[in-house]
């Protein structure tokens, strides 16, 4: 009896010391949580052709755990619907960071990034961002050649961005500066630029010459100099000693004639571009020193030459529409300005037809511009007066490069204007023969140019549009 009390005394302190040792949690599961996965900021990739770069932290919780550890990273980039790049990264441990990088970059376009983290017992986590990868280029190709638009207006300076009232070139200009005019700047897409200014471009007294005119290129701006450009979609910015597009003294600093050094680097902004029918126009603006703004109107390819002058014509609302010179294709006498296109509506409204059947009529509604010589006050906006009121029978001749109008005071733009003279000097003549400088078609409008002689000299030149 003694034996069996000793053994029952054992087991139950048996069993108390167990008891005491129990900390109440030797029955409970221990839970393995997914692990965690932080997408960071993406540092690089978002323009075409850089490297993509991305942080992302993963974590498996407590420092240390034995319970699981970090085992993979798999990553995938979808563009459309389509991968682009994919891979996975081996991981250990609890806690890491992986700084992802791939070559290359995308090409412009929208993305999808998708990551997942996974450890040893196989529990994931997801994470996903969208990106978008701007073009490194603008839509706007400028690569190729260049000149400057052989146009009134191809050249303007004021005091306010696109203000041409200080000087605005006249069609003239594109005569008298024609060694400028075609100068050719090119754009090449290895971001190489140069230019070509053949014999000669138009040279002005700060370059040392006697006096402005067409003559050798001068260094640094002779175009022998190596150049690169840059272009967004604002700014076209010329890289190299010499480097410039339009006028040679002008840079950022000011004017070179004004005191201004010869700049290493120019920029200007990219005032507007267009394209039609495979011709296109740029117009750069640059802001010469503080409060001297300068435009440079360009042009890549030639409009076609229109074969035929039938149709509906206007004076062209520009300035320029109208000049006066010394020689064929001269402004230096006057040019009409912008404002005059306002202050002589009645008179740009007028309509110029000439038909197939070779007959030609004028269309002056009720108002065109006078003149003192007409018999009014003062110039201005008036009732049409015979004979050049467009009440006439008339006829056209185009051939060889001249426009004959055939009938009393048939006229195109100013009534005064006819050969060897002008109105009221000569009586009214039967018919008036113009030159035609230039006729050419794009998206369906015609243009053309004429020139006129007036006797001493002096020329007129009328710039027409169809509608």
């Amino acid at each position: 009896m003694k034996k069996v009390l000793l053994n029952l005394t054992l087991i139950l302190l048996s069993v108390m010391a167990i008891s005491s040792c129990d900390n109440g949690f030797a029955d409970v599961d221990v839970i393995d949580t997914p692990p965690t996965i932080t997408l960071g900021s993406i540092t690089s990739g978002t323009t075409e052709g850089q490297d993509f770069k991305i942080k992302i932290t993963v974590s498996d919780g407590v420092e240390g755990s034995t319970i699981s550890a970090l085992r993979d990273l798999t990553y995938t980039i979808t563009s459309g619907g389509a991968t682009v790049a994919s891979g996975t990264e081996a991981l250990t441990g609890d806690n890491q960071v992986i700084d992802l990088v791939i070559s290359g970059g995308f090409p412009a376009g929208d993305y999808n990034f998708d990551a997942v983290v996974t450890d040893t017992n196989g529990n994931s986590t997801a994470a996903n961002r969208s990106f978008t990868v701007a073009s490194l280029k603008p839509a706007f190709d400028i690569t190729g050649a260049w000149t400057m638009e052989p146009v009134a207006g191809a050249m303007k300076v004021g005091p306010a961005p696109g203000d041409g009232q200080w000087w605005t070139s006249g069609a003239g200009e594109v005569t008298a500066r024609a060694c400028f005019f075609d100068d050719v700047y090119t754009f090449n897409a290895d971001g190489s630029f140069e230019i070509d200014m053949g014999a000669q471009t138009w040279l002005e007294q700060w370059q040392g010459v006697a006096n402005d005119g067409c003559g050798a290129p001068i260094a640094p701006f002779d175009g022998k100099g190596t150049y690169s450009y840059t272009y967004t979609t604002t700014t076209l910015t010329l890289v190299g000693t010499g480097a410039h597009v339009g006028l040679s003294k002008v840079n950022n600093a000011g004017e070179i004639s004004q005191g201004a050094a010869v700049a290493d680097e120019i920029s200007y902004t990219i005032a507007d571009q267009s394209e039609s029918e495979g011709i296109r126009r740029m117009t750069l603006r640059i802001e010469a020193g503080s409060g001297v703004w300068w435009d440079f109107r360009l042009i890549s390819g030639t409009p076609a030459t229109a074969t035929s002058v039938v149709g509906n014509w206007k004076m062209e609302p520009v300035a320029g529409a109208l000049a006066v010179g010394s020689s064929e294709g001269a402004s230096d006498y006057w040019a009409n300005g912008a404002g005059d296109v306002t202050a002589r509506a009645c008179f740009f409204d007028d309509v110029y037809t000439f038909n197939a059947d070779g007959t030609f009529t004028m269309d002056m509604g009720s108002q065109t511009w006078l003149e003192a010589w007409q018999g009014v006050a003062a110039d201005a906006c008036g009732a049409p007066i015979a004979p050049h009121d467009g009440k006439g029978s008339y006829t056209y001749e185009f051939a060889g490069g001249n426009l004959k109008i055939i009938g009393k005071g048939g006229h195109v733009a100013l009534a005064k204007v006819v050969n060897g003279a002008e109105l009221p000097s000569v009586g009214v003549p039967d018919e008036i023969t113009y030159k035609v400088a230039s006729l050419t078609e794009e998206g369906g409008k015609k243009k053309m140019t004429l020139h006129i002689e007036v006797g001493g000299g002096a020329w007129w030149t009328f710039r027409l549009v169809s509608e």
